[in-house]
């Protein structure tokens, strides 16, 4: 009886194995190190929103390391997610037993992100948010020269403050700056830094922290130098010259399930313009030759 097939084991980039042992350099020629950019991605499910992101910023004229790190997704959204490792993409799990704040798991993930990162830059971004333009992040990295910060907007809060605010929709952050004013993304340290703690079963109402509090709070407090590039609205679809970012497609279906199917409806717009431009880049050959796979 022939014995059924296997399924194929996910493209990855092991630091050694058994028949080829090396050092904890890895074994690539090249190393997520020699890229100017590192681009943080927390996952939750959305595999096929995620390779269309990756897709995209492969094709940028200043090509990223790619650093998925997934919160708990499902075991079949999940092996989707194992099958987009690659020599320039790293995939890691995160999975807590239990969390205070529904943000925690994302700013951990930004935070593993951060600490591995080995590059001048890290550009924060979601599963959904489909860049426009080829140049979107060397753009970024252009205009970041003296700042600490420049991407989107946070959206629209109902705390006073907001305005001022980063969100991780499309953010370039300096590593230097980042280093020397020691931020993270702990939504612990935020409730210290407010002095709101962090009653177990409560929401934290007065601040009303997310992912974003605490690299917020401490970009304030050292005076750090930012700009911004754009606004995004809430469960609304934002499309610029930048980027095509249907917001809340994921939170709504854990949080939100009436605007689920508006979010849903969407994001498969925007995510079928992102393979027809994924399409004509591809197309018009690689943007910068040299950093091509």
């Amino acid at each position: 009886m022939k014995k059924p097939a296997q399924p194929k084991t996910p493209p990855t980039v092991p630091l050694r194995t058994e028949r080829d042992p090396v050092t904890w350099q890895g074994k690539l020629h090249r190393k997520p190190w020699h890229y100017a950019i590192t681009a943080a991605i927390p996952c939750l499910d959305h595999a096929r929103e995620t390779a269309a992101v990756i897709e995209l910023l492969r094709l940028q004229t200043c090509r990223p390391y790619i650093i998925l790190v997934d919160t708990g997704s499902t075991p079949r959204e999940l092996a989707k997610l194992e099958a987009l490792r690659a020599d320039d993409v790293e995939l890691h799990l995160i999975r807590r037993n239990g969390m205070q704040h529904h943000c925690d798991a994302i700013a951990a993930a930004l935070d593993l992100t951060f600490s591995l990162a080995d590059t001048p830059y890290v550009y924060c971004t979601h599963q959904d948010c489909f860049a426009r333009s080829r140049h979107l992040l060397q753009h970024l990295m252009d205009n970041i020269h003296g700042l600490a910060a420049i991407g989107y907007r946070l959206s629209p809060r109902a705390y006073a403050g907001w305005e001022a605010h980063f969100g991780h929709t499309c953010t370039l952050f300096s590593v230097a700056e980042w280093d020397r004013i020691g931020i993270t993304w702990s939504l612990r340290r935020a409730a210290s830094l407010i002095g709101q703690g962090r009653p177990a079963n409560e929401a934290v109402t007065k601040y009303q922290i997310d992912t974003e509090a605490t690299v917020n709070v401490l970009l304030q407090r050292a005076a750090a130098k930012t700009s911004f590039i754009g606004t995004e609205g809430n469960f609304i679809r934002t499309k610029d010259d930048f980027i095509d970012h249907p917001r809340s497609v994921i939170c709504t279906k854990l949080y939100f399930p009436d605007q689920y199917p508006g979010r849903r409806a969407d994001c498969d717009l925007a995510l079928a313009e992102a393979y027809e431009r994924i399409r004509l880049w591809r197309s018009s050959g690689p943007a910068d030759p040299h950093l091509t796979a």
